[in-house]
């Protein structure tokens, strides 16, 4: 396959397994009769997988294709997701999202959905520690999970009057999401 950008093109396709994703199989069986030139199959995720992903996610070249079942598999919030999404349009890659068939929904690059997709990312760049629903980050297991260390530390700060934001800003969170994790 060949770009007008003067690169081979690839098309990668990613089958993950997961409770809300078919059996893998199923996923390669759609992403090989999609003529995926690469499958990438990962089991259940773990840090290194994620990583594996995002260094290929990143490294793709104008012209590529990504093929998946749905965004499940790139197990990210919908902030992530979106800033994922306008990285790969600003480079020219077009992600395809299979479904049940081969026709499913694709995003290639366009003024439009590029436009879209950078507000949302910029919005997500501005305030991080949320989730889709409005779930604190601190219960919902996004990347400002802290540790039952951190927990003990924050509330110990708090009990020798530490403000809220102060040990917000130490451990990256709202001061409301330190309350809401160490509030009695």
């Amino acid at each position: 396959m060949s770009s007008g950008w003067g690169f081979s093109s690839v098309r990668y396709g990613i089958v993950r397994e997961g409770s809300s994703l078919p059996p893998a199989a199923a996923q390669r069986r759609l992403l090989e009769a999609a003529a995926c030139d690469v499958i990438l199959q990962e089991g259940h995720p773990t840090p290194e997988a994620q990583r594996r992903l995002a260094r290929l996610l990143f490294g793709l070249k104008p012209g590529d294709e990504v093929l998946a079942h749905s965004l499940d598999v790139f197990q990210r919030t919908t902030g992530e997701l979106a800033q994922m999404i306008r990285t790969f349009l600003e480079v020219g890659v077009s992600l395809h999202i299979m479904g049940e068939d081969a026709d499913g929904h694709s995003l290639t690059p366009s003024e439009a959905v590029l436009q879209v997709l950078s507000l949302l990312a910029d919005h997500e760049v501005r305030r991080p520690s949320r989730t889709p629903n409005g779930a604190s980050s601190l219960k919902s297991g996004s990347r400002n999970l802290l540790s039952k260390y951190q927990l003990d530390y924050a509330r110990k700060l708090y009990r020798e009057g530490a403000s809220l934001r102060s040990i917000g800003l130490l451990f990256q969170v709202s001061p409301s999401e330190v309350w809401e994790a160490i509030g009695d």
